[in-house]
């Protein structure tokens, strides 16, 4: 029987990835951004994203606990930024659940490699600046 992460999990992994330009100090170049998540050893592609200068350091401030923006599923603290790594716990409603994850990533310029684990799990995200983009992915 092959293990499937519930669905709170999935959506801590989601909200992670969208979270994942997390500071403009980070070795992290704008542009479109490919990701694929892998859990229980199956590897799943997500669309690509494009992150903006404006993205990248909105996001730091989301993180940071800094920003006006309100996002109503997920909530984030204990923010810690080593050189190009960070790390923070992310807490995600989904419904009458919570799911509280430990968050880390780490940024390589064109690459970015992270690792979410929450209820057990563990799950890894791989993201690759795959070109250039002006218009971003995200709503403001």
């Amino acid at each position: 029987m092959r293990f499937l992460p519930p669905p709170i999990v999935i959506l801590a992994v989601l909200a992670a990835l969208a979270a994942m330009p997390a500071g403009a100090t980070l070795n992290m170049k704008e542009g479109l951004w490919e990701t694929t998540v892998t859990a229980d050893g199956q590897a799943h592609s997500a669309s690509a994203k494009c992150y903006t200068r404006m993205d990248i350091a909105e996001m730091e401030k989301l993180l940071r606990g800094k920003s006006s923006r309100v996002d109503g599923i997920c909530r984030y603290a204990d923010f810690t930024q080593s050189g190009d790594s960070v790390s923070y716990t992310m807490t995600c409603r989904l419904g009458d659940d919570e799911q509280t994850s430990a968050v880390s990533a780490t940024y390589s310029g064109d690459s970015a490699t992270g690792t979410i684990r929450a209820a057990g799990v563990t799950v890894t995200a791989s993201s690759r600046r795959i070109g250039s983009c002006t218009e971003s992915s995200f709503a403001r």
